[in-house]
């Protein structure tokens, strides 16, 4: 046989071996368009911008990415000026999907923190290399069961088919198979579980179905997004960066894509002025060990370390006024006679801190104030503690000279207890599905209420008749006009 003929066969086997490796990955029509192979055990700009143009940049710039590490809440209360950026990239690193203040520890943007489904990211595993500092490997570590698919499917047929694949030594395909967005469980079961001692949700569950009417909705079809910024509400425990906030973009429950016409009958339809459909459609919480933590009653930073109460058993979330316009203030409520509010459901959470004590508005009023003021740091707190009881009084805290100037830091320090509105909007119910029915007019209204009309600005039920009516005699007609909504179809990735 002459050279060209073998180089001819040679060639052929090649293709057919090419052919063979594609099929046992389960490509389909898609792979001529975008390979989607990954070299190494990392997604960079330069591999992903073969196929997604442009796409790094508005990564980059989209609020996942570009935090403001600087940014204080109670929740977290960290102060990043106290505790320095090495501390903010091993605790608050862990859900960044890199990029931003995480290029200096060279954790670039990875990808498939929130793309990859086909169950191969080990999210885990990334988490603890950053908690641990170990920031070079970070991105490296979720792919180590990856990397033992690829081994199980690949065809290493020789050094040469290798070569010409690619330059790495192994190939691996963690790319999400159809080119979608964000997988539920990227989104859900990694970084939002931290939501779930905020607002009771119960995605992280397996039985999730079982208590919210959307569980098979895609998080995306909601949080609708453009060039990676991911649609959200306007509400008030996310304070607004008027850069990339991206507030109140998300689609509304009647907007023209689900449940536009749907009615209730004129005197509910009514109440929709003032009233989020929510507020009607999440009658009760969760209470108890949830995945991802148990809903709070309250937490402190008294003593320097975090300590929490819990909400042991199902509980109703508290209805309270909002229009969603927080600017960089605590998370709070606002009156019924504010512009553009609704009656909307939260979980209200008590939380006590430390502060300088030198805000007007703290000093005058530290548990009403919703001034972010100047928290003192949980590092700090804990030095002030002289005797070593465990206990920070009033008189350590204020006494406390960390720099040793004969000088207290803190001689105005004042000790906070301030409710926190956490707004929930998930676990959503309908007739059929969730904790407990959708609120009728009963619930609020009429002899057999007991609902708090003074907390929101009534002096009594407005609905109040003599004698007093028995309102579980009212029945609420749903009226969905055409079929029930179909789910909204994912767009690609790119």
């Amino acid at each position: 046989m002459g050279k060209m003929n073998i180089v001819l066969v040679g060639i052929t086997i090649l293709a057919f071996v090419a052919a063979g490796a594609y099929l046992s990955l389960g490509y389909n029509g898609n792979a001529a368009m975008s390979t989607h192979y990954m070299a190494d055990g990392e997604w960079t700009n330069e591999i992903c911008s073969g196929c997604h143009f442009n796409v790094y940049e508005g990564v980059q710039h989209s609020y996942h990415v570009d935090t403001d590490i600087s940014r204080w809440s109670p929740y977290e209360n960290f102060d990043v000026g106290v505790e320095g950026k090495d501390a903010w990239a091993e605790e608050c690193g862990q859900c960044h999907p890199g990029g931003g203040p995480l290029l200096e520890y060279g954790v670039s943007i990875d990808c498939m923190v929130c793309h990859e489904q086909n169950g191969l990211y080990d999210f885990e595993a990334r988490s603890e290399m950053i908690k641990a500092g170990n920031f070079e490997n970070a991105n490296f570590a979720a792919y180590a069961e990856a990397k033992v698919a690829a081994q199980q499917h690949l065809f290493f047929v020789s050094t040469y088919v290798l070569d010409v694949l690619t330059p790495s030594p192994l190939l691996l395909v963690v790319h999400d198979t159809v080119n979608g967005a964000p997988s539920d469980d990227s989104c859900a079961k990694t970084c939002h579980l931290e939501d779930v001692p905020k607002r009771a949700v119960m995605w992280g569950s397996e039985d999730y179905a079982e208590y919210d009417v959307h569980a098979e909705v895609h998080c995306v079809e909601c949080h609708e997004t453009l060039h990676h910024q991911i649609g959200r509400g306007n509400i008030t425990d996310t304070p607004n960066t008027p850069e990339n906030s991206y507030d109140d973009t998300m689609r509304s429950c009647d907007d023209g894509h689900c449940h536009q016409g749907i009615s209730h009958g004129p005197i509910v339809d009514a109440h929709l002025e003032k009233i989020a459909c929510e507020a009607c459609h999440i009658p009760m919480l969760p209470g108890g060990e949830l995945v991802g933590g148990a809903p709070l009653k309250a937490f402190s930073w008294e003593n320097g370390i975090r300590e929490e109460s819990i909400q042991t058993s199902d509980f109703k979330p508290t209805l309270a006024w909002t229009n969603g316009a927080s600017g960089y203030e605590l998370p709070h409520v606002d009156g019924r006679n504010d512009t553009n509010v609704s009656l909307t459901p939260f979980n209200v959470i008590t939380a006590t801190w430390w502060d300088v004590g030198t805000d007007a508005d703290v000093a005058a009023d530290p548990n009403g104030s919703v001034s972010i003021g100047k928290a003192i740091s949980p590092s700090h707190v804990k030095a002030a503690d002289a005797n070593g009881d465990g206990s920070v009084t009033i008189e350590e805290m204020q006494s406390f000279d960390d720099n040793g100037d004969s000088s207290p830091d803190y001689p105005n320090a004042v000790l906070r207890n301030v409710d926190l509105y956490y707004q929930v909007s998930h676990n959503i119910v309908s007739t059929e599905v969730g904790m407990a029915k959708p609120l009728k007019c009963e619930n609020c209204h009429g002899s057999t209420s007991d609902f708090n009309w003074t907390f929101i600005g009534y002096d009594s039920d407005p609905a109040e008749t003599d004698p007093p009516t028995n309102f579980s005699e009212k029945v609420i007609i749903v009226k969905v006009p055409g079929a029930k909504p179909v789910e909204v179809e994912r767009e690609p990735a790119f």
